[in-house]
């Protein structure tokens, strides 16, 4: 089914939109639409199941967005039982924002119409080349309406006052403080099934598609004032993609934790200077990057390098020790302890409490291995009691030997991971960037 041109037709001046995103502070105004709407049209083809459009409103309304929600399409019949429009131009107000499932060369004059009815913001799903890409720009640009694509995954926000799922994903990740945005749709997917397994949660992703600029001062500006977003984790295109980002976003890097993503070889761009003297964290992998943000969104960043290591493990504590140093951490002499194999619960909690109460570490991580002696749930439990009352210490805990899927323990979220290394090397990526941050804020 082919979009009628009366959708297109219709003009309404834009209207005024306070700028206020939630939270402590007010988000950029521009970007507000885009992340935090309060109400959102879906453009397409929508009444065949399995087709983009149909699956974005589903997804809309099973996310439980608390706007309101604008079924465009020829016939204006309700869709998932929402009342339905024939046009822009019949919309009840302008929404603040637009879904384009439409086909790719009618989206230059659905842009222009929602431009007309005064939307500020559109999500491209449909990709578009040469002639039609220019179009499709010049169109944006002609109706100031901000686009992220064409060739956009969507966009998320889990606040619980905006509750957007403007995706095709599968995945809802769990709500939180990490903020996520990729100009690769594929990647983005990847992002989001991977925090989602690993327990990391989302405050909000953003599909940039083929034109929204990652390093746009708006969007910036919106994690920059975003209370719900502590961390930002991008996977920009290519190496100059990075190189802007990084230049853009290095005030906000003062602020909070930017994590990029690269490859491992020598000529990548976390290797590059620039990058690196920005204070972003330079990471490898999905993986990496969601070890390291699990570190830096919930806990705080660590006062030093001195590092200590509690356990049950035998010889795996005194590899995380040595492993420990590899990564340039000092290892005080008597800091890492093992207990041996039937060390309980109370035990190891104490040893916990008796390492922290010295004043020799700034870091701690506890190294805990599952038998059929002892209980590991209960061990996690105790150390995650002690770790609570020392909110100021950094820590992580390693939990091998058991199915147990276990993410996070205790009240501040102490991160839980499933090799020591994987641990360490997060510990090493939130001790750089405190150190980072410590000498660029120094007056000059």
């Amino acid at each position: 089914m082919t979009m009628s041109t009366t959708l297109l037709a219709g003009d309404a001046p834009r209207q005024h939109r306070d700028s206020a995103a939630g939270g402590s502070a007010p988000a950029d105004p521009s970007f507000r639409p885009l992340l935090a709407p309060r109400s959102v049209a879906v453009a397409g083809d929508l009444q065949q199941h399995g087709h983009a459009g149909y699956e974005m409103l589903r997804s809309l309304r099973d996310y439980g967005f608390r706007g309101r929600l604008y079924p465009v399409h020829d016939s204006g019949r309700p869709v998932c039982g929402i009342p339905g429009y024939r046009t822009v131009a019949e919309l009840p107000e302008p929404a603040d924002l637009i879904v384009l499932a439409t086909e790719a060369g009618r989206t230059p004059e659905v842009i222009r119409a929602a431009g007309r009815r005064g939307i500020p913001c559109a999500v491209l799903l449909n990709s578009a080349d040469g002639r039609r890409h220019h179009e499709v720009l010049q169109a944006a640009r002609d109706h100031s309406v901000l686009i992220a694509g064409p060739g956009s995954f969507g966009v998320l926000n889990t606040d619980v006052r905006v509750r957007l799922n403007a995706t095709l994903t599968r995945t809802r990740p769990p709500r939180g403080g990490l903020a996520l945005a990729s100009q690769s749709s594929a990647v983005g997917v990847a992002l989001l099934e991977h925090v989602a397994r690993d327990g990391c949660g989302v405050a909000s992703f953003v599909s940039a598609g083929d034109d929204l600029d990652l390093g746009n001062a708006g969007l910036i500006d919106y994690w920059y004032r975003d209370a719900h977003t502590r961390a930002v984790a991008v996977f920009p295109d290519s190496p100059a993609d990075h190189r802007r980002f990084a230049q853009a976003a290095r005030s906000l890097a003062r602020r909070k934790p930017v994590l990029l993503i690269g490859s491992g070889h020598p000529d990548s761009v976390v290797a590059d200077p620039l990058v690196t003297e920005a204070g972003m964290v330079c990471t490898t992998s999905l993986d990496e990057m969601t070890d390291a943000a699990r570190m830096l969104v919930n806990q705080p960043l660590p006062a030093g390098d001195r590092l200590g290591v509690v356990g049950n493990a035998g010889a795996l504590t005194t590899i995380t020790g040595g492993t420990a140093k590899a990564y340039g951490f000092v290892v005080p002499a008597g800091c890492t302890i093992d207990l041996g194999a039937e060390a309980g619960p109370a035990e190891i909690a104490l040893s916990v409490e008796e390492l922290t109460a010295t004043g020799m570490v700034d870091i701690v991580v506890v190294v805990v291995v599952g038998s059929r002696s002892n209980c590991p749930a209960a061990i996690m439990t105790a150390i995650a009691g002690v770790l609570d009352r020392r909110p100021g210490l950094t820590a992580a805990a390693v939990l091998a030997g058991t199915p147990d899927d276990v993410h996070r323990v205790g009240l501040r979220d102490t991160p839980v991971y499933r090799q020591q290394d994987r641990a360490l090397r997060a510990l090493s990526h939130a001790h750089r960037y405190a150190r980072w941050r410590g000498r660029d804020s120094r007056p000059r």
